[in-house]
């Protein structure tokens, strides 16, 4: 037996299914969004929670199985840039994730 443990090899997830999971939370964020700023009644606590969760549910899930960090590139500030950034400006840093992989895999 070695002392290396044996990590679970968990299969990848797919270019589409990473953007249709983006693209439901999205969705869903902009009727948030929109209903936040025509009514009186939606409370807008609920929009910022629901802002944070996705973000970490797109973190947790599709940023995790999505990206391969390379050795060189994954210390501790970059992880941590990227990961925070794309925590908080979601709508926008998964967009441009997924815009880069689509040109990276199509051409």
């Amino acid at each position: 037996m070695s002392d290396e443990e044996v990590q679970p090899v968990r299969q990848a997830m797919t270019l589409q299914s990473g953007a249709l999971i983006y693209a439901g939370l999205l969705i869903v964020w902009l009727v948030m969004l929109k209903l936040a700023m025509s009514t009186a009644w939606f409370p807008n606590d609920v929009l910022i929670i629901y802002h944070l969760v996705a973000g970490f549910v797109l973190n947790r899930w599709v940023l995790r199985d999505l990206l391969q960090w390379h050795p060189l590139h994954a210390t501790l500030n970059n992880v941590v840039r990227v990961k925070l950034s794309a925590f908080f400006f979601w709508p926008l840093a998964y967009a441009g994730f997924l815009f880069r992989m689509l040109v990276d895999k199509v051409l």
